[in-house]
């Protein structure tokens, strides 16, 4: 039951990081005039993402992990393909991305702000914010199972919005 679960709210994860990745993958290829590999490049983060999420540091922002991930396969992509050679200052530079941090974190409020309270703000705080489980159930004056029930639902109800968008 419990790799239904990790497979479910994995699903919620990429359905919900994937149009983030779509506009900041497109603005950065944009810039050597491969907007059209965004897609293929947005497939293999995701992919990356899948295989790599053991990796991730809760201490650190979910949005700025997976943007770090694209960026290296985009410079590493441009530099396979030997269609530009990317500069080490211009890399630096390609991870910038204010603008796309910016609409990230608006498109991503919007998104929590739609589930009922604090369902939201209890996502927020634990996979972009990293905040602990236990903390957030200290916060809450609840138990820390609580806490996990309202994250799993909230990502499965996050799931059917985005799917229903999409229809």
């Amino acid at each position: 039951m419990k790799a239904v679960d990790d497979n479910a709210a994995m699903a919620s994860l990429l359905t919900a990081v994937a149009p983030l990745l779509r506009r900041y993958c497109a603005a950065q290829l944009a810039r050597y005039r491969r907007s059209d590999w965004a897609e293929d490049m947005v497939q293999e983060v995701m992919l990356t993402l899948h295989l790599k999420l053991h990796t991730f540091n809760a201490e650190m922002a979910f949005t700025a992990w997976m943007q770090a991930i694209a960026k290296h396969k985009i410079i590493d992509t441009l530099r396979r393909e030997r269609m530009v050679q990317v500069p080490i200052e211009e890399a630096e530079a390609l991870g910038d991305g204010s603008d796309e941090n910016a609409m990230a974190q608006r498109d991503l409020a919007q998104l929590l702000a739609r589930l009922k309270p604090p369902a939201g703000e209890i996502i927020h705080a634990l996979k972009v914010d990293g905040v602990s489980v236990k903390d957030l159930a200290a916060k809450f004056a609840t138990s820390e199972s609580n806490i996990k029930v309202m994250v799993h639902r909230g990502l499965r109800r996050l799931a059917r919005l985005l799917a229903e968008e999409k229809a």
